[in-house]
């Protein structure tokens, strides 16, 4: 009886969340007004890493811009393996929210904040640690390395906290609400931008002040949405009691979520191996690969977020048992995919040159020209990336997250080899190639498998919680 008691208070819970079932009449709607926010949400975050290299660029110069280009790189690299490993949680948790269980939504809540931030800790020391071996592996040239070992350890400090944000950033998104963590990284993002020219243009403190006004705004970010749900979203609130990690649990998530973040940490793997090429070209190619790193990042964001839009409601849909909406929502998914990279293929193709003069050291002519080839082949890849997004998070969405990690090896891969061989005559030019190649085998592997699942049955990896469970979570 008292199984029920406590079962039927987080139903009750569950229905004063206002849980909408996706319909086939609003597939588009919802995955527009999902992605909307993460948009701009993720415009806002990248926007004070593009800051950080504006500042650095204008008051310090192509060395300073290099040494943050080749630090960034590795930053980059281990909080993207930090997200993959939450959003390894999310599917979990939307797959408990879409079978409306809100005592499991709390349980795998509890074991990824509780372990993932002990394994976030001790992978931030350990980079900390190696940053000069890291940057001797990558051959990064003499006068840049000081200043990127710098930029790094204190970027170190700040990886843990951006963990526990996206612990309970990716846990909201996975129920729904987009919203709110992207009014916290807005609030991040200002953070950031006013340290950035208080510490870097009046303090002049170098790529020492940049890096120190970013872990700012990420322990500002931390806090606050720690603190907002704990206070005002009750079904998540972990107290003293909750404070548990479930073994079954534990094991899926590293399972799904290690491979999940190894597949994020992939591409800028890849991305820090073709740096390393590129660090052989000078430091003008060096800047000028860290502005496009930057574009990069801002092009990609729409195809990201939709992919992302897909996952939780193709999750929620498993829980949910709706297995009649699961390929419309791949299928509509895509076209709004193709209709995003429309917008981003026009702006980048027409204004690649005013893009690239208004983000390069003044004067910067050898890094301005290098800019302009790249993004002229590159503005057509961003229809490529809109694809590999709704098959990677489709795949992700029906719980099977090593087909992501195993595409993403073929395309870095491919783009690596074909930078390696190609650069020296390509410049520049040989990693758009690079990757574009990459991409159009990527979609291939990812059409094949796509076709080959859809004639069996997937996976069904949702496990109800044990009344012993139950009885412990309190809401």
């Amino acid at each position: 009886m008292c199984y029920n008691i406590v079962r039927g208070k987080a139903n009750d819970i569950f229905y004063l969340m206002k849980y909408e079932q996706i319909e086939k009449d609003n597939i588009i709607q919802k995955l527009f007004w999902y992605a909307v926010p993460l948009i701009i949400g993720n415009m806002v975050l990248l926007s004070y890493d593009l800051v950080d290299a504006l500042v650095i660029s204008k008051f310090v110069g192509e060395v300073g811009l290099g040494a943050v280009s080749n630090a960034g790189q590795i930053s980059s690299m281990i909080l993207l393996f930090f997200y993959g490993l939450c959003m390894g949680a999310s599917v979990i948790i939307s797959e408990y929210y879409g079978a409306r269980d809100m005592v499991g939504v709390k349980l795998e809540l509890s074991t990824i904040f509780i372990a993932g931030s002990i394994f976030a800790i001790t992978i931030s020391l350990l980079i900390a640690s190696l940053a000069d071996e890291l940057f001797y592996i990558m051959q990064v040239p003499t006068e840049i390395k000081p200043d990127a070992i710098l930029y790094l350890r204190i970027a170190c400090i700040g990886l843990p906290f951006v963990f526990v944000y996206n612990v309970f950033g990716n846990t909201l998104k996975a129920m729904g609400d987009s919203k709110l963590p992207t009014i916290f990284l807005a609030v991040s993002a200002v953070i950031n931008i006013v340290l950035d020219l208080v510490f870097v243009a009046i303090f002049k403190w170098g790529v020492a002040g940049a890096s120190i006004a970013t872990v700012i705004a990420q322990v500002a970010t931390c806090i606050l949405i720690y603190l907002y749900v704990q206070i005002n979203v009750q079904e998540l609130r972990l107290r003293l009691n909750d404070m548990v990690v479930k073994r079954r649990l534990l094991i899926r998530t590293f399972r799904d979520g290690i491979i999940t973040a190894l597949q994020q940490a992939v591409p800028p793997f890849g991305r820090t191996l073709i740096l390393a090429k590129v660090n052989t070209l000078g430091v003008a190619a060096v800047a000028a690969n860290g502005i496009l790193s930057r574009i990069d990042n801002f092009a990609i964001l729409p195809a990201q977020n939709i992919g992302l839009g897909i996952m939780t409601y193709v999750a929620q849909c498993r829980g949910a048992k709706r297995d009649d909406l699961i390929h419309e929502i791949f299928k509509k998914g895509a076209i709004l995919e193709m209709g995003f990279a429309a917008i981003i293929f026009s702006i980048l193709f027409f204004f690649k040159y005013d893009i690239m003069v208004a983000l390069s050291p003044r004067g910067s002519t050898e890094v301005i020209a290098l800019g302009n080839g790249y993004l002229h082949i590159m503005a057509f890849g961003y229809f490529l990336v809109g694809i590999v997004n709704v098959f990677q998070c489709f795949f992700r969405g029906m719980g099977n997250m090593s087909l992501t990690l195993y595409s993403s090896i073929i395309n870095i891969v491919v783009k690596v080899w074909v930078v390696y061989q190609f650069m020296d005559v390509l410049k520049l030019d040989s990693v758009a190639w690079g990757t574009i190649i990459g991409w159009v085998i990527m979609n291939l592997y990812g059409y094949i498998m796509y076709r080959y699942h859809k004639k069996y049955k997937w996976k069904d990896v949702y496990i109800a919680p044990t009344k012993e469970e139950v009885q412990h979570t309190y809401f």
